[in-house]
């Protein structure tokens, strides 16, 4: 980075301290600020209303009911069509089964903010700021599934690699946090992420292997991840390969580089990649400020070392 952009980020992205007082940086305020105002108007024109959540209640709904999980006819774009593997429907079951549609929509609605809450640094601050990035704003508007497997990703990053695998039985793509994690060599977590994805898989097999079969022919083989459920005119399979090559160039990287590199793997192969779909890159801020952290202890216990030997 050229000396006057990095002058220039350092001002924005530091804390500005006044006498005994210390404010958020500049630059944070200013995001949040804009983060604000279009949080206000996605509330207070898509709230209230049913949007992709709908499917996913429907989907629960469907199999409470002895209904077809999947619609043969629907295409990408279909309202409230649904195209995850029937996992994510079956965990969702106990929750329709006491929610009404609109219930539910406020309740997901709930847990998308505070996903973004946890991402942000646990911060309503750092929360709104990552709202300024329009991905999430977009996110917010339809209500989908981006945020949850933000968390989720970064959870598994962040020492739960078995998050990879619920990751993984909502929309595949963070399965390639597994792959990342053979390719540098932490056998032990591999193992038992994969170990969870199969017990999963085992279990919702066993409970609706019709569901399965819906699954494989609709979605599969149908047109579930076909090039028309990108915003880019790009083959699924292409993206598929180039998000391998990404996870394995991530795993020769040091985790702060790598780890990044990855979520951008898991975007570029997401089957639906709608323009609410980077909204998944957010993942990289608890994980970038978990390695910050560290970074920071590291450099404090050099420093007291350093001090104690030379005393």
């Amino acid at each position: 980075m050229p000396g006057a952009l990095a002058a220039m980020w350092r001002v924005l992205s530091t804390p500005v301290e006044i006498g005994d007082r210390r404010f958020p940086a500049p630059g944070l305020v200013a995001a949040a600020a804009v983060g604000a105002t279009l949080l206000a108007v996605v509330a207070l024109n898509r709230w209230g209303g049913l949007q992709d959540e709908h499917a996913y209640w429907l989907a629960a709904r469907n199999l409470l009911d002895g209904a077809s999980l999947y619609d043969p006819t629907a295409v990408p774009g279909t309202p409230y069509a649904y195209w995850y593997p029937p996992p994510f429907a079956q965990a969702l079951v106990p929750v329709a089964a006491v929610l009404d549609a609109h219930a539910f929509s406020w309740a997901w609605t709930a847990l998308l903010l505070a996903c973004l809450w946890w991402l942000g640094g646990r911060s309503p601050l750092g929360a709104l700021a990552l709202i300024a990035f329009l991905p999430v704003a977009v996110e917010l508007w339809f209500r989908n599934i981006h945020l949850v497997l933000a968390v989720l990703v970064a959870g598994g990053l962040l020492g739960r690699p078995w998050l990879f695998a619920l990751g993984a039985a909502i929309k595949v793509s963070p399965g390639l946090g597994i792959l990342y994690l053979a390719a540098r060599g932490r056998w032990r977590d591999a193992v038992f992420a994969g170990l969870v994805g199969g017990a999963l898989l085992a279990a919702s097999l066993v409970l609706a292997p019709d569901r399965w079969r819906e699954f494989v022919d609709v979605v599969l083989i149908g047109q579930g991840v076909s090039t028309g459920a990108s915003i880019l005119p790009v083959p699924f399979w292409v993206r598929a390969v180039a998000a391998v090559l990404l996870t394995l160039g991530a795993a020769r990287l040091r985790p702060s580089l790598g780890e990044p590199l990855l979520v951008v793997a898991i975007v570029v192969s997401s089957p639906t990649l709608w323009v609410d779909a980077p909204a998944v890159l957010v993942a990289v801020i608890p994980v970038l400020l978990a390695h910050r952290t560290t970074e920071s202890t590291t450099r404090q216990w050099e420093a007291r070392i350093v001090a104690s030997s030379g005393s």
